[in-house]
Order: structure tokens, then C-alpha cells, then sequence
């Protein structure tokens, strides 16, 4: 995983957006990154419940004010030094236009809220923020309504210690170097694997990718893997939520794709989705 740089950070002007724009602030400030603000312009508008009209562009101008003015407030409120931030206007589908923006070589990173799209949007295209991260190709960090920024000493990776290869601790493991945080490798196994069977050797990854890397290792069994998840960060202080995956249909091989835009919804820790596939595009 290469060094992040650039971080971009997706808004729609809702309450959730303001708080994924607070929260890719601080985060761009603690890796001295640069942060550029996007906003998608939709091509449709409601007129009913099952009928949508194009409507009149509007003038750039206005949007660019409304985040300059969105800028300056949160920089206000959260006394931080003004520092330059790019803003981008784009026009299309958000998640189309966002996934294509996660191709670039300068964008290292999408953050978004969990729930940033106006309700009347939503009605048409689902949670931009679940498909997003779905479909990127560079990680992406999901910030809950209710998430706060902290700096990011503990980061929880849910997997099945099965399927963990070299390359994903490689990959999950330069972002916490990057952070300087601790890995709790939490195992997510099923019932019905009951007894253990034996795992890779995933541990010797970590000697031989990163052997000063601070972790530790817990096993989750049970259907009810969000509340277990939910409850073991709690009890040790998570900071971010991390899953990766070899495969584009991520949320579906992890767990339910209900169950996780569930706990997208329900959790406040925010939660980083990588794609390890890309790292070889």
C-alpha cells in the first residue's frame, strides 16, 4: 500500500458529510496530506416517486462558495490552522463519478459518510457510501453519522484467518507502519467450522513483512458477528474498522451485505475497506 498523500473526501453538504469533511481534515492533518473536497453534482431531481427530470446546472460558482464557506466554519470550530484544500465540482452518478476519481494515481484515499446522501437521492440510487466502497480502487474510509475523529492507535482487521495472505498483511500492515497504530487481527468464524482446523501461518507474514509491527490476535465465533465486532471495540478502544478483500464483491463474501450496511449505520468507529486486487492494477 503506498503512502497517502492525497485524500479525498466526498460531500453533499448533509450533517454526515460535514462530519466525514471534519473527520478527512484531521486525518489529512495527522499524515500531512493534501485534502481536496468533492461534490457530485446529480443529473436528476425527484418530481415523484417514480418519475425524475433533469435539472438546470447550476452555477459552479455557488457550490465552490458553499464548501469555502463549509471549510472556514469547520476550521473555526475545530480551532485548526487554515491550510489550502482543493475543490472539485464534478457532475454524474456519485458512484460512477467517485469510483472513477478512485483510479487516479494522486487519489490515495476516499473518505465519505456512511449515510451523506440526501434523503430524496436516496430514493434512486441506495447508499452511495456502501456501493463506493465496493466498487474503488483505493481504500476507502466510512465515517458514521456519529463518528468523532481520534487519532488512530488501534486499528481492528476482521477476517477469517483461513483466507489471510502475505499480501493482505503486507497491505493492512503498512497502513498501521503509515499511522503508527496497533492491529487487533480479529478471526470471524462460523459455527459450524467448530473445531479449529488448522490456519495459515499468518503470523509469520507479519516476521517477515513487518517485524516490529505491535499486534495481537482474538477469534469471534457466532451468527451475530456485528454486535461481537461491535463489542469487542469497544472494550479495546478501536479507532478504525478495517476489512480487505481479494475480490471486487467484498461485502457480500464477508458477511451479508444487510448485516454490514447495518453495522455501517450502527457503529460510530469508522471503517476502512481496501481492495488488495488493485494494488497489482
Amino acid at each position: 500500500m503506498k503512502k497517502i498523500q492525497n485524500i479525498i473526501v466526498a460531500t453533499d453538504f448533509s450533517l454526515t458529510a460535514r462530519n466525514a469533511y471534519r473527520y478527512a481534515s484531521a486525518l489529512a492533518n495527522a499524515l500531512n496530506a493534501s485534502l481536496t473536497v468533492v461534490n457530485v453534482k446529480e443529473n436528476l431531481i425527484m418530481v415523484s416517486d417514480v418519475m425524475a427530470t433533469p435539472f438546470p446546472v447550476e452555477n459552479n460558482k455557488e457550490v465552490i462558495k458553499d464548501i469555502e464557506e463549509l471549510i472556514a466554519e469547520e476550521n473555526a470550530a475545530t480551532h485548526t490552522i487554515e491550510r489550502k484544500v482543493n475543490i472539485k465540482i464534478l457532475s454524474g452518478d456519485p458512484v460512477i463519478v467517485l469510483t472513477d476519481l478512485s483510479k487516479n494515481n494522486d487519489t490515495d484515499l476516499i473518505v465519505i459518510g456512511a449515510t451523506g446522501l440526501a434523503d430524496v437521492l436516496t430514493k434512486i440510487f441506495g447508499s452511495v457510501s456502501i456501493k463506493v466502497s465496493n466498487k474503488a480502487h483505493c481504500p476507502v474510509i466510512l465515517v458514521p453519522r456519529d463518528a468523532k475523529w481520534e487519532s488512530i492507535k488501534h486499528i481492528m482487521f476482521a477476517s477469517n484467518y483461513d483466507s489471510v495472505t502475505k499480501q493482505i498483511v503486507q497491505y493492512i500492515s503498512a497502513f498501521a507502519t503509515t499511522i503508527q497504530a496497533k492491529i487487533h487481527f480479529v478471526n470471524i468464524k462460523k459455527p459450524h467450522l467448530l473445531p479449529e482446523v488448522k490456519e495459515n501461518n499468518w503470523e509469520q507474514f507479519i516476521v517477515e513483512v513487518e517485524p516490529g509491527l505491535s499486534f495481537e490476535k482474538h477469534t469471534i465465533y457466532g451468527v451475530d458477528t456485528v454486535e461481537k465486532l461491535k463489542k469487542y471495540g469497544k472494550e479495546n478502544n478501536i479507532n478504525l474498522l478495517a476489512f480487505a478483500s481479494k475480490h471486487r464483491n467484498f461485502w457480500e463474501n464477508l458477511m451479508h451485505k444487510s448485516i454490514t450496511e447495518n453495522m455501517a449505520l450502527a457503529v460510530i468507529t469508522p471503517i476502512l475497506v481496501m481492495h488488495i486486487d488493485d494494488e497489482n492494477n
